[in-house]
């Protein structure tokens, strides 16, 4: 009998380590884009600050990967991430409406024609026929639908701060940027508030399973609360877009 015992012991102990692992919470695993002012490297950026503060009211892991932005996408898609910032509405035209799903907005997004700030702002792409416009690289997943059919010239650079130099140095005769992430360089640029090229919300989007929808529901009720408590706003300071 006494000879059972050690195997029995050990059974039990594998048992109850099985268990613990099987109990134990996922990790939710969030790709993060470089988004300008808003997801950032040093994990600061204005999504970031809510979306931590989120968190704080949640029994759930999350872990934070940062990439160039287009590979945030790819990652996502290939199955590297359970969850990305931004990009529903590309991710449901790629994947099928019904394979993501997607938390309360973080915020809102505007694309806008800019023109140098000593200049008059231009209120419609037609007005820029055979003109070269910069853009930000991967920000062709939203504005591929908007350009199609224009005849432009239009040069993708690395960053809203690189297509103001070059449209400083009249390299370029406009660019297209989304407010907020380009506020922080207003002081130098003209736009037309009254026509915007597109609108659309950045959210947290997720692989469509149980345990992301449980996250979700969780999720989007905190931000919801934050939102509604001045949060947002406090948060984002100069680079708070209401919606």
């Amino acid at each position: 009998m006494k000879g059972l015992l050690y195997p029995l012991q050990i059974l039990l102990f594998s048992a109850s380590l099985l268990s613990a692992t099987v109990m134990a919470e996922p990790v939710v695993r969030i790709a993060v884009p470089d988004i300008t002012s808003l997801l950032t490297d040093d994990r600061d950026g204005v999504y970031q600050k809510i979306m931590h503060r989120a968190l704080e009211g949640l029994d759930v892991e999350v872990t934070e990967s940062f990439y160039p932005y287009k590979r945030a996408m790819l990652v996502f898609e290939e199955g590297g991430a359970d969850c990305i910032y931004s990009f529903t509405d590309v991710l449901k035209r790629r994947l099928g409406e019904d394979a993501v799903i997607a938390s309360f907005p973080l915020g809102k997004f505007i694309y806008f024609l800019f023109t140098p700030g000593d200049q008059a702002p231009v209120s419609d792409l037609s007005q820029l026929e055979d003109k070269t416009v910069g853009a930000v690289i991967g920000h062709e997943v939203y504005l591929d639908r908007v350009l199609e059919d224009q005849d432009l010239n239009v040069i993708w650079s690395k960053s809203d701060a690189q297509n103001l130099a070059m449209l400083e140095h009249q390299r370029f005769d406009a660019m297209i940027a989304a407010v907020p992430d380009v506020r922080p360089l207003l002081d130098n640029l003209s736009y037309d508030p009254q026509a915007p090229l597109l609108e659309s919300y950045d959210r947290l989007t997720c692989h469509n399973t149980d345990a992301n929808r449980q996250f979700l529901n969780s999720l989007s009720a905190r931000l919801k609360a934050l939102k509604e408590a001045g949060v947002y706003r406090q948060l984002a300071g100069s680079l708070y877009l209401d919606f």
